[in-house]
């Protein structure tokens, strides 16, 4: 019993790193590397950035290449209800003894820095990735598949050299930190771009393109164009996922993902074509480990249906440009319009978001989170009134706010949306309430 114990303890003083904020910078990761043994120099990577979609193209590429036979490390942010999903090996998350020993080593190591310095003062996600890339180090993976945290080029992620790079759609996000232009967003993405190593992108934007190409060009990297070098075609998509054929070096037809909207093709479909490059550098990837990795991909809360009847819809959405692709994937299904249940964090476009759930919400239910950077309900409900002129309601804590949006469901379901930290709140709950909500449990698809 006292293992349990000193892990929740360990990863509640690791959350409390959170009040140092973000801070952009790779010399106290560097430094922090360095003292525990360079760990990110001991595997082979993939690197994979961008606004929407990063997270699922990295778990399509995990699940390939482990079909393939291969130990492959996934270091993904931010998870939903376990710290552990972030640093997983085949699909198994860390063990709880393995977060604590590494986590024990490190903060030695950390709270030694900032002893020498207050300005060496790790974050949380610093930690967090030192954390994974010393449990990939240690379980000697054959490679890992590293999403990025924020922005690229000055993420902490970035100091891994990898095999390839994937850069999914740019939009504007964290402004703040990243710039105010799609331009500025863009030069931070393609800050990954490494010497020679081949990049492979789903972008279409012309200036976001030609930063791409310019960073390519300057590195001697080769760029692959969805569209132009690889592509899907004779896509379908259900509400039990979707199939596609690949075009690129090989084409593979009929591929099939659990994970439904032409977007997940897409993004499926970049996985692919970085498999492909895996694969012109000495990786093993047969077609069927292609086929069979694809329709295995699991990944929870990207228009995750938890239930049917009636119907539970959880999708962790979190800026306009992915709400929009989610609802119009959800109309495409004929699911709409739904009650939306809505929490949004303070850095994040709130009107836009509502704007985009406007056309197909039957009722708004705006909640709040558990964190400091969350928006307040209040507020998110009076942007509501300048957004949607339908029912509205303001419910502080998301328990409730999903309790009153199932004991009343308007139009054809729920949905909840707008936080990776709701939607993990929202698992929490309809999973402590499997008794009560019986129907809702005997239909979660798992």
């Amino acid at each position: 019993m006292c293992l349990p114990m000193a892990y929740e303890d360990l990863v509640q003083w690791m959350f409390n790193l959170e009040r140092f904020g973000i801070k952009l910078g790779l010399g106290n990761m560097t430094e922090f590397m360095s003292r525990i043994g360079d760990p990110h120099r001991d595997f082979k990577s993939v690197h994979v950035t961008g606004t929407n979609g990063k997270g699922s193209v990295c778990a399509f590429l995990a699940s390939m290449l482990t079909d393939a036979g291969m130990k492959i490390g996934l270091y993904t942010s931010p998870h939903l209800v376990d710290f552990r999903e972030r640093v997983r090996v085949n699909g198994t998350m860390i063990s709880e003894a393995d977060v604590v020993r590494i986590g024990k080593e490190l903060r030695e190591t950390m709270e030694s820095m900032a002893m020498e310095d207050s300005e060496k003062q790790l974050t949380f996600f610093e930690l967090t990735t030192g954390l994974a890339f010393r449990y990939f180090s240690e379980i000697e993976v054959d490679l890992a598949i590293v999403e990025v945290g924020m922005g690229g080029r000055l993420d902490a992620t970035n100091l891994v050299n990898p095999e390839a790079v994937g850069i999914t759609r740019v939009g504007l996000e964290h402004t703040a930190y990243l710039g105010k232009t799609l331009r500025d967003i863009a030069r931070e993405k393609a800050g990954i771009i490494k010497q020679g190593v081949p990049v492979l992108s789903c972008e279409s934007n012309r200036d976001v393109l030609s930063i791409l190409q310019a960073s390519c060009d300057k590195k001697a990297a080769e760029l692959r164009l969805l569209g132009r070098d690889f592509a899907f075609e004779n896509g379908r998509s259900t509400i039990d996922g979707a199939e596609f054929d690949y075009i690129g070096k090989h084409s593979i037809k009929k591929l099939r993902i659990p994970l439904l909207g032409e977007h997940q093709m897409e993004n499926a479909t970049m996985a692919v074509a970085i498999a492909e490059e895996l694969s012109r550098k000495g990786h093993d990837i047969p077609e069927d480990c292609v086929r069979s990795g694809l329709s295995k991909t699991e990944w929870r809360g990207r228009l995750d249906f938890w239930s049917r009847s009636p119907l539970v819809v959880l999708d962790g959405s979190h800026n306009p440009e992915g709400v929009e692709t989610s609802v119009r994937v959800l109309s495409e299904q004929g699911l709409t319009p739904l009650t939306y249940v809505l929490a949004c964090m303070n850095d994040k476009d709130a009107s836009g978001i509502l704007r985009a759930l406007s056309g197909t919400a039957e009722r708004m239910i705006l909640t709040q989170v558990d964190n400091a950077r969350s928006m307040k309900a209040a507020d998110l409900l009076e942007l509501a009134k300048t957004e949607f002129s339908g029912r509205t309601e303001a419910v502080t804590h998301p328990d409730e706010a999903i309790r009153t949006a199932l004991s009343s469901v308007g139009g054809k379901g729920v949905c909840i949306i707008g936080s990776f930290y709701l939607v993990g709140a929202a698992i929490r709950w309809l999973e402590g309430n499997r008794q009560a909500e019986g129907e809702l449990a005997a239909t979660h698809k798992v």
